[in-house]
């Protein structure tokens, strides 16, 4: 079971990788791991399998000593909210993120709601050996509901706060969050803001017939159309468990999610200036841009847990992934798409412009991706061996999160998978000829260094 236990989540196919009595487990890892004591809260997405893999998951937690609350279906966001301003000592959501609806997991939180890094390694050598604190039985965990309604009233009500003092003129914005916990939280925000609102797939559906889960350019085409013939100012697709967001602008295209950092970075380092984090695969267009804006970009290794430590550590005004994830600390530390689609709604609703036309001012580089076939055993030295011929012939290296290569007209990222046998190569560059250029070259590394380790 092993292979379940991720760098910072749990993700299996439900009843055939993750079944009941593996979170039943799990939950006994967690309890064990936190020593049989203290407040956690639990809260769901909708998959078919959440209910189920929540009450075996909380059952395991009580039985070590530890008090659950449960607060169900919310989204994630609004869950690490409320165990950031609630009395608890960590928190628990049953998600698969944003993949197909077959797959479902479990993700761990801080008492700040921030995700965990390396104590899941932890967990996971509890998991396998097996040997879990049980409490007497006049001693074990209280299972306590707590209204999932509350909680989001909560929530919203803490962003409203924020925001509706600063909003200029009314938008109009159409939200698909693909029936996902996002459908629970962000129309109603930007109802209750002032916005004319559409919106596509916003009744949570865990077998998330409206669309894949995951929200991309191609998932996105429904979205994309309605922007268009709703003449709307923006749009908004989230994944399932409402943690990653992509915008639309008025033209109906998906924005690259490094210029929609950029449009935010630029609007925060107006009144503050400071460091913005952005991880490995961002494209070279954040150094670009919000140089110029008078910030200092930091790159971070890829997963949204690393960003937030990160964050802590450089006291960072905002911070993005290429994966959709965005991230305001002056809010809180742990990434929120509510809070940067309100972000950017205020930004345009004081603008005289569109959105299209600020995307359209920000440079575009072109960037691919492409995976290399390396069997496991091996895939570490080979990954060493492309390190040390990059070294040798006199290139700069950043060993942050793999091995990402700098050029004078681009750059290559080099990361082995954790999860399958393969190394995932980005690479991006000034123009389509350097392109070609840059990933021949690192697909040469590759095979040299493969035949060579064989």
């Amino acid at each position: 079971m092993e292979h379940i236990f991720r760098a910072y989540d749990i993700r299996g196919i439900f009843n055939k990788e993750l079944t009941a009595d593996t979170a039943s487990k799990i939950g006994l890892a967690f309890g064990t791991y936190l020593g049989g004591k203290g407040r956690v809260l639990v809260a769901r997405d909708p998959r078919t399998s959440s209910v189920i893999l929540e009450n075996a998951f909380v059952s395991g937690l009580a039985s070590t000593g530890c008090d659950v609350f449960t607060t169900g279906m919310i989204p994630i966001c609004t869950a690490n909210f409320k165990t950031s301003v609630g009395d608890f000592d960590a928190g628990a959501y049953i998600t698969a993120s944003h993949n197909p609806p077959e797959y479902n997991g479990v993700r761990f939180r801080h008492s700040d709601g921030t995700g965990y890094t390396g104590q899941n390694e932890e967990i996971r050598d509890i998991f396998l050996k097996g040997e879990f604190h049980l409490a007497d039985w006049d001693k074990i965990g209280k299972i306590t509901d707590i209204d999932p309604d509350e909680t989001i009233k909560e929530y919203s009500d803490f962003l409203l706060e924020r925001f509706e003092a600063d909003f200029g003129r009314n938008l109009k914005v159409v939200l698909d969050p693909g029936n996902g916990a996002a459908s629970l939280v962000a129309p109603e925000l930007f109802r209750k803001i002032g916005s004319e609102v559409s919106t596509i797939n916003a009744q949570p559906d865990g077998t998330f017939p409206g669309r894949p889960s995951e929200p991309n350019e191609k998932n996105l085409s429904e979205l994309r159309k309605a922007v268009v013939d709703r003449g709307a100012d923006f749009g908004a697709g989230y994944d399932g468990d409402g943690d990653r967001v992509v915008f639309v602008d008025d033209r109906g295209r998906a924005v690259q999610t490094e210029k929609i950092g950029i449009i935010i970075s630029r609007d925060i380092l107006k009144k503050k200036k400071g460091i913005i984090i952005a991880n490995m695969e961002c494209s070279m267009i954040v150094e670009k841009e919000i140089e110029k804006a008078g910030g200092e970009i930091r790159r971070v290794r890829v997963g949204d847990v690393f960003v937030a430590e990160e964050i802590k550590e450089h006291n960072a005004l905002f911070a993005m992934e290429t994966s959709a994830h965005y991230f305001t600390p002056d809010f809180y530390v742990f990434d929120d798409p509510m809070i940067v689609s309100l972000k950017l709604g205020e930004i345009l609703s004081k603008a005289d412009r569109s959105l299209s036309s600020m995307v359209d001012e920000i440079p575009s580089y072109p960037k691919t991706m492409k995976n290399f076939n390396c069997p496991d055993e091996i895939k570490f030295r080979v990954m060493q061996k492309i390190i040390d011929s990059f070294k040798e012939r006199g290139y700069r290296l950043d060993l942050t999160d793999g091995a990402k290569v700098i050029f004078r007209y681009g750059w290559a990222l080099l990361r082995p998978s954790n999860t399958t046998p393969l190394i995932r190569a980005s690479v991006e560059a000034e123009n389509a000829e350097r392109l070609e250029e840059l990933l021949s070259m690192v697909e040469d590394e590759f095979k040299t260094a493969l035949e060579s380790t064989k």
